[in-house]
């Protein structure tokens, strides 16, 4: 019996840890899920965002926002990359549960910028700058 629990811990453990994945392992989010900023412009820069992979949080995707526009649903372990005018923008992410988070972010013409989500055990989710 003490040997069942055991298990059943490590299991529970092991389920509710969340790792980060590198944009270029990550799967792309589905068009049917990308809503905006996927036609790229001569003077655009990147923006790439990706979720972590991992149990918690796992039932509901991530809506993504730019500058209020509703721009992506990001599953885990997915990743989404949009094409923004260079400037000053406002990044958001939100979940079931997990409250609204928001990131400026200054962009210039042709860089590559990539934001993390992350979402810990107590489901509160973290938006970050990444090199990932």
């Amino acid at each position: 019996m003490k040997l069942i629990f055991g298990v059943l811990a490590l299991a529970l453990l092991g389920g509710c840890a969340t790792s980060p994945v590198p944009s270029g392992q990550a799967d792309p989010v589905p068009s049917s899920r990308l809503f905006g900023y996927q036609k790229q412009g001569s003077a655009d820069a990147v923006l790439i965002v990706t979720r972590d992979k991992g149990f918690v949080g796992g039932g509901c995707n991530t809506t993504i926002s730019i500058d209020g526009q509703k721009s992506a649903e990001i599953g885990t372990g997915e990743t989404a990359r949009f094409f923004v005018p260079a400037g000053e923008h406002i990044i958001s992410a939100s979940s079931c549960g997990s409250g609204l988070k928001e990131r400026e972010a200054a962009l210039k013409a042709g860089a590559t910028k990539k934001f993390r989500i992350s979402i810990d055990s107590s489901m509160s989710m973290d938006l970050s700058p990444t090199m990932q």
